[in-house]
């Protein structure tokens, strides 16, 4: 009888330490006490395979656990901070991303507004209105016929972005412009409750120039934007 005991505690205590080395988690293997190695590793989704795979890492490789370097992971973090991407950065190139979309051949302007919580809320570029095709109608400038102008029939940047607003409200709004607003587009901007234009580049004209006038006036900021970094999209 004791000889039975004894097998049959053997028996369990294989069955639980089976047990134990079996019960996984989503993303590791817990309660794992026998002395088979792969038991104390964790487990690991690797997404950068077009299928996800799975694999075994070791603990050690964790680079937060005690025996870690704190100071270069410190350093690491701080490399990262330093080369992340400003808002600014980030919202000018999207103005300019969507400046790709105007089929004018010699100007394309793109505009992007953002709320005081970073998000995006308006984007434009200069083009014809909807339902005006692009090639019914000329892109080329005209100073002797009004009809005959692109200055007659297209919609700018800034225009565009206010008019595809997701937000109710564009109060105390900023607008990054790949191009310094022009009288008409400065009166809109206004109008719209828009707070602040950062602008990329700026042209020398009266019309420009009865921008910053009106912007002085109601206390609207402008500011050129300083790029930080270089970003380079390639698909």
């Amino acid at each position: 009888m004791k000889r039975c005991s004894q097998s049959n505690n053997s028996t369990m205590n294989e069955d639980n330490e089976g047990a134990s080395c079996s019960k996984i988690g989503s993303t590791n293997i817990n309660n794992c006490h026998t002395k088979n190695a792969d038991c104390n590793k964790k487990l690991k989704i690797n997404t950068d395979e077009p299928e996800a795979q799975i694999g075994l890492i070791n603990e050690t490789t964790n680079p937060y656990d005690d025996n870690t370097d704190h100071d270069l992971v410190l350093k690491s973090l701080n490399e990262n901070q330093e080369n992340c991407i400003s808002w600014d950065d980030i919202f000018m190139a999207t103005a300019l991303l969507m400046a790709k979309r105007s089929k004018d051949p010699v100007t394309q302007v793109g505009a992007c507004i953002v709320n005081l919580d970073n998000i995006i809320v308006g984007t434009g570029y200069n083009g014809m209105p909807k339902g005006c095709k692009d090639d019914d109608f000329t892109w080329a400038k005209n100073k002797d016929s009004i009809l005959d102008s692109k200055l007659t029939y297209v919609c700018h940047a800034e225009m565009n972005a206010v008019l595809n607003k997701s937000s109710i409200d564009l109060k105390d709004c900023i607008i990054y412009v790949s191009l310094f607003p022009c009288n008409e587009c400065a009166k809109i901007i206004i109008q719209s409750g828009i707070k602040k234009v950062v602008y990329l580049s700026k042209r020398k004209s009266s019309k420009y120039e009865a921008s910053e006038k009106m912007f002085k006036a109601t206390g609207v900021l402008t500011k050129q934007h300083t790029r930080k970094q270089n970003i380079t999209l390639k698909f």
